[in-house]
């Protein structure tokens, strides 16, 4: 069985492929568009300079609402661009990111009426927002949320134009086979620590470990032209038919299970490739 999220990223595949030479982008043939499909698309929209797009009737209330047009529901956390922070010798990078990632994590739980793990959210956002900040050196990211009342469950994403997790490795001259392998490295807790920000967290292995373990789901990150998702059972690398995403995007799903000790999910720990 193909995991949802794998689904996302074949039909975001066909999308960008059908306007690979659009200057509108046309989503006439999708009916739905969740934020694992949606944010990429934007942001490739954004990259392209396509600033006028075509959607179907079932979808433009939601896309005009994801991009601030209307007024959200408890259903949808719109697209939020991140701040680009710089250094300050009486407020330090560290003390502002700090204290802005404290106020996305709030707006997050004031909008979404579920009875979530609140340390357990807290932490995934911070560790996915730490790790733009930390290693992506980007020009543009975003954050979009979505929740599924049926089932209790919450959709959060994060895409960002930076060096990709690939383009890192290189950069630090770190080897690796090729992107996905180096995502899946990334995933077991390999990086570039990079500290200007000075923020502390694992990063991906701490997501991918609350994600997956702590709250039984799935998550996707792709950067350049790889894509691993992780679940319960560990990290599985995909080849076939996947877009390319020119940054690192994350999506995952958390759902309403309550995290006995969080501090179990906080170590290090290795996933084994399915």
């Amino acid at each position: 069985m193909v995991p949802p999220l794998i689904n996302y990223m074949k039909k975001l595949n066909n999308i960008l492929r059908k306007n690979e030479y659009n200057d509108i982008m046309d989503l006439r043939s999708y009916d739905f568009l969740a934020p694992p499909v949606l944010l990429p698309v934007l942001q490739y929209m954004e990259l392209n300079n396509i600033n006028k797009y075509i959607p179907h009737p079932n979808t433009k209330p939601y896309l005009e609402k994801v991009l601030g047009r209307e007024r959200c529901n408890d259903t949808t956390y719109p697209l939020r661009k991140l701040k680009k922070f710089h250094y300050d010798n009486t407020y330090g990078l560290a003390d502002q990111v700090e204290e802005y990632l404290s106020d996305i994590t709030d707006d997050i739980f004031g909008l979404f009426n579920l009875n979530l793990d609140k340390n357990g959210v807290n932490l995934i956002v911070y560790e996915m927002l730490t790790n733009i900040y930390k290693h992506s050196e980007f020009n543009n990211a975003y954050i979009l949320c979505q929740k599924y009342p049926n089932v209790n469950k919450l959709d959060i994403c994060m895409i960002d134009d930076g060096v990709t997790i690939p383009g890192s490795f290189e950069e630090y001259n770190i080897n690796f086979i090729n992107d996905t392998e180096a995502i899946f490295d990334a995933i077991n807790g390999k990086n570039t620590d990079k500290e200007g920000y000075q923020l502390h967290g694992r990063g991906l292995n701490t997501t991918a470990s609350i994600t997956s373990l702590a709250f039984g789901e799935e998550m996707l990150v792709a950067s350049r032209n790889g894509v691993c998702t992780v679940n319960p059972k560990g990290v599985k690398l995909w080849y076939k038919n996947m877009p390319i995403i020119h940054g690192t995007f994350i999506a995952l799903r958390v759902n309403t299970n309550k995290i006995k000790d969080i501090k179990n999910y906080t170590k290090k720990r290795e996933f084994e490739r399915i």
